[in-house]
């Protein structure tokens, strides 16, 4: 193997003259300069010659901290230590530019005298990164030291390792009271099985995926407050080593939410006590017929009873249908109490076949008060739905209830209601109430659900925007059809089908 030849004089010479950084000899002891390369001239903007016996502040802005006295101090600190001596400067050129350069002073010596080399960087790109960089940093920083929600980041175990100082505002506590401890120690015990069952989920989630929940937390002041998070697994990333947690009070929100469903509810329950007194007269008829079998049942007990000509098994025969009739008599009574009774909110899961079986009697005592005959379509397989009973069937019966007295107006022959249900497998269950009335007037799908608009002379016009805010609860669907031969009206209900 040939060994390397050692570089000669006009090597060093091509070097320092061609080095892609600017290289400078000082002399050690005044800072003059006595040579540089081409890039120092380049960037200098001056020739070598006028460049050989400037001093070091003729280069630069010649003011603290970039003047000829620290300049020299540089120099004269690596003539007399030895070591490279690395600063930031700043250059200026014979037009008056300013650049950023790091420099790196090292003494050595040349022809056996001692001098001081100054290589130097252009750092300007370097420079506007960082301040870029800062500048970023600072709009982050009044962000979130300006935002109404929280931002934390906490360890996989809970240990909480920064959090905003939003945190003042939302549980009353300082962003530096809090470091280090257990998010568990603050939030309701009831829902700390929630919270570490998000964290283990994101353990094995990437960092694009997160995970929301909700959950309570006390607040200094001992109130329990409800937050909303989405939690997002940054431990792989250097910057968050965490799980970086964004999340507001939703407290007042919830309470908003739970007036305004307190207020439908008790809304909806004034329209069907109003429903059910529209359908007194009908209820008077039905009630009428099991109260007049019974008086007439009872009397025809008495007359035999006195007259003695009887048998037991004629009396428990009498006694049995007065019975029944009461029984019947009692039910129509459960019914319109059930369905006018003040009560809460309640899902669960219902077939809708046997929902809408619940209130054919009371559908049907009106349409034998207007003459109307009712045709049914609810199919033999079960169509379970996820409904509040009561809301649901109040929006059947009020669908029905219109489209019959709707009907008043065409002949008796000619007033049929058709009930139907059609399980749709991709989108839901839809109920259609069909008539043969006249049909709608020509109004659009939001004007006819809207609150205080009525067809009827004597109507509130709240019927149907409250079944469509019952059945927009629900998630589900609220709209109507005219037929092809324009003679009556559909109005269709479609509920998310149960996963």
């Amino acid at each position: 193997m040939n060994a390397i030849s050692p570089l000669n004089s006009t090597s060093y010479q091509d070097v320092f003259e061609f080095a892609t950084d600017i290289m400078v000899i000082h002399d050690m002891d005044t800072g003059e300069i006595l040579d540089a390369n081409r890039k120092a001239c380049e960037l200098y903007g001056h020739s070598i010659e006028e460049l050989r016996g400037m001093s070091i502040g003729e280069l630069t802005r010649n003011h603290p901290p970039f003047n000829t006295e620290i300049g020299l101090q540089r120099v004269r600190s690596a003539r007399d230590s030895g070591e490279t001596v690395i600063f930031e400067w700043v250059i200026c050129n014979s037009q008056g530019k300013e650049t950023p350069v790091e420099v790196s002073l090292k003494r050595i010596t040349i022809n056996g005298i001692g001098r001081v080399i100054a290589m130097a960087r252009d750092i300007s790109e370097r420079k506007e990164a960082h301040a870029i960089l800062k500048e970023r940093e600072r709009y982050y920083r009044k962000l979130i030291e300006r935002s109404s929600d929280g931002i934390a980041i906490v360890s996989i175990d809970g240990a909480i390792q920064f959090v905003g100082p939003s945190i003042n505002s939302l549980l009353g506590a300082t962003a530096r009271s809090l470091i280090g401890r257990s998010v568990y120690a603050f939030i309701e015990p009831e829902d700390v099985e929630d919270v570490r069952n998000a964290f283990n989920e994101l353990n094995g989630l990437k960092a694009k995926y997160s995970v929301q929940l909700s959950y309570r937390v006390r607040h200094r002041s001992g109130e329990w407050r409800i937050h909303e998070a989405v939690c997002s697994n940054l431990q792989e990333d250097p910057a968050i080593k965490g799980i970086l947690i964004n999340f507001r009070d939703i407290t007042e929100r919830i309470a908003a939410e739970e007036k305004a469903r307190s207020r439908a509810l008790e809304l909806s329950r004034i329209a069907r006590i109003s429903t059910t007194g529209e359908m007194a007269t009908a209820l008077a008829h039905e009630l009428n017929q099991p109260f007049f079998a019974i008086v007439n049942f009872v009397a025809g007990c008495r007359r035999r009873i006195r007259s003695g000509n009887f048998t037991n098994e004629e009396l428990l025969r009498v006694l049995e249908l007065t019975q029944n009739e009461a029984e019947r008599a009692g039910r129509i009574i459960h019914k319109v109490r059930e369905f006018t009774c003040n009560r809460s909110f309640q899902r669960q899961m219902i077939d809708l076949r046997a929902l809408i079986g619940d209130i054919r009697d009371l559908i049907e005592m009106r349409a034998r008060d207007h003459s109307v005959s009712i045709g049914y379509a609810l199919g033999d397989a079960s169509c379970e739905v996820e409904c509040d009973e009561v809301l649901i069937q109040q929006v059947i019966i009020n669908l029905a209830v219109n489209s019959i007295e709707a009907m008043t107006s065409v002949p008796i022959n000619q007033r049929k209601l058709h009930i139907s249900i059609a399980s749709h497998t991709d989108k839901g269950v839809q109920i259609t109430v069909a008539d043969t009335g006249p049909g709608l007037p020509q109004v659009s799908q939001d004007q006819i659900f809207t609150s205080f608009f009525s067809t009827k002379n004597s109507g509130l016009g709240i019927g149907l925007s409250l079944c469509q805010s019952i059945v927009d609860t629900h998630g589900g669907r609220l709209w109507f059809t005219r037929p092809a031969n324009n003679s009556g009206t559909n109005f269709h209900v479609m509920l998310p089908r149960c996963s």
